[in-house]
């Protein structure tokens, strides 16, 4: 393999090592799709329960302001062909969605 070679590689490497930790502001469950903003209630009726929570700490948004609180975390996944999602709960109310490995 050339260096021209090597350095795309790298490149390519280099460019997919973020995937884990996107962020989104919307997630599909069936054909209904849930927001940040939405209160857990909306999630529950859509997406059902999940299949694992848990609580850390975490920087989110709260009143327009970046702040590190404590939030739920609770993981959704639809199959093993398709991408984890971590929803951030917080006051009663969906704060983030970030999208997670497979």
């Amino acid at each position: 393999m050339n260096a021209k070679s090597s350095m795309w590689l790298l490149i390519l490497l280099l460019s997919g090592y973020g995937v884990a930790d996107a962020c989104a502001d919307s997630y599909r469950c069936g054909r209904k799709i849930v927001r940040d903003g939405d209160p857990v209630s909306r999630l529950l009726a859509v997406c059902g329960e999940p299949r694992f929570k848990d609580s850390a700490s975490e920087m989110i948004d709260v009143d327009g302001f970046r702040k590190k609180t404590r939030v739920q975390r609770w993981y959704y996944r639809q199959s093993s062909r398709r991408l984890e999602h971590i929803i951030l709960i917080y006051n009663g109310k969906i704060a983030a969605i970030e999208v997670g490995g497979r």
